[in-house]
């Protein structure tokens, strides 16, 4: 994980992540299949009407979820990654010649993607579905040197420890025996005690055993003395349920009903822990609206999320305005370019603050362009 997060970690200059389609398919490339990608997710998102994402804020949601600087599980199950640096090295590999985009796969992915309902799409993992992940054709031979799964043929990019680069290694294929920290499974298969099974890839009826199986939009059914179950949608207001995790996001289960709606897009709502409990003596935790371009503010209300440089902030800043909150001065700052000192990733452009010298005492840090992945300057 600390090696991915290390790979991920570079300068990324986005522009603005617009909502056109190619006009035909011989046009995609890296960059608008992402634009497509986000705003299939986010209609699809905007579907759940307990959701995030809804008529008002969807114009926002695209550049929300690409901009985004937080790291989240996602893409590779376990693997913690931020989106915009994944985009960007798919983007370089594609540039280098060590990948192509299948475009009939491409629409396959859209497809899928477009019959979910997450209500959050940040719960969504791109390439966690099988159709999604299999858009990206890697070129390179299996022990030739790599430094993403995508850029392999047939196999992944094994860096575990510190090497760095990678080189490729096979799949194991279904059902075949495996070892879940040695190997990877191929495409939609995970590697349990059982060897390589079908994983969960977010559509109902997927087989499960419990709700990890399942995507965060899902929940894992299983009948009683039944030792499997399927994947089912998770439920909306006023429906029956007997767990929490069979509720959407956004509602808990109260008197064995889906109830009490958890984010709000109000300017001035309470937000944060509150002081009851639920009916499981659990703490509520009241969000405000990302995609509304709120936060939680010092008092436990929402506010909208600072624009400018040098206002307060809580946790976050406008990222369309390039922004972030600085986690010491709580305030907005412009993130800072390569060579400048600095004491967290998130100071920096490239997201990477590394040491450069010094012993314990005395240790300097800078922000730097990453380390283990070469850059295509043309």
């Amino acid at each position: 994980m600390k090696k991915l997060f290390f790979l991920l970690a570079f300068a990324i200059v986005f522009s603005a992540c617009g909502g056109s389609s190619p006009s035909n398919e011989s046009e995609m490339n890296t960059a608008n299949f992402f634009d497509r990608y986000l705003d299939t997710l986010c209609t699809a998102a905007s579907h759940c009407a307990s959701g995030f994402v809804n008529a008002e804020n969807i114009s926002f949601c695209p550049k929300t979820i690409l901009n985004s600087a937080t790291p989240f599980e996602g893409f590779r199950k376990g693997e913690s990654v931020i989106f915009k640096h994944k985009y960007e090295m798919l983007k370089n590999a594609e540039e280098m010649g060590w990948m192509s985009l299948d475009m009939q796969q491409a629409e396959m992915c859209f497809s899928v993607v477009s019959q979910m309902e997450p209500c959050n799409p940040f719960d969504v993992q791109l390439l966690d579905i099988p159709e999604c992940a299999n858009v990206f054709k890697g070129t390179k031979q299996l022990r030739q040197e790599c430094y993403q799964d995508e850029e392999c043929k047939n196999g992944w990019c094994n860096m575990r420890g510190d090497v760095c680069p990678g080189s490729c290694v096979e799949y194991k294929q279904p059902d075949q025996t495996c070892n879940s920290s040695l190997d990877r499974c191929v495409i939609g298969y995970e590697c349990r005690s059982s060897g390589c099974s079908k994983s969960s890839t977010g559509v109902v009826n997927d087989p499960c055993v419990s709700n990890s199986d399942c995507t965060t939009f899902l929940f894992c059914y299983v009948k009683e003395g039944d030792s499997f179950g399927v994947c089912l949608k998770r439920k909306g207001e006023g429906l029956a349920c007997t767990d929490a995790n069979e509720c959407v996001v956004g509602l808990s289960c109260v008197d064995n009903l889906c109830t009490r709606s958890r984010i709000s897009d109000t300017i001035g709502s309470p937000c944060g822990v509150q002081p009851e409990q639920d009916e499981n003596g659990e703490d509520i935790v009241l969000e405000c609206n990302r995609f509304s371009k709120l936060e939680c503010g010092v008092a436990n209300v929402c506010q909208k999320m600072p624009a400018d440089s040098n206002l307060q902030c809580s946790q976050f800043c406008d990222t369309d305005r390039g922004l972030y909150c600085d986690s010491s001065s709580h305030t907005c700052q412009w993130p800072k370019s390569a060579g400048l000192p600095c004491t967290k990733n998130e100071q920096c452009a490239s997201m990477y603050c590394a040491k450069v010298s010094g012993g314990e005492e005395s240790e300097v840090y800078v922000c730097q362009e990453p380390q283990c992945m070469p850059i295509n300057e043309n």
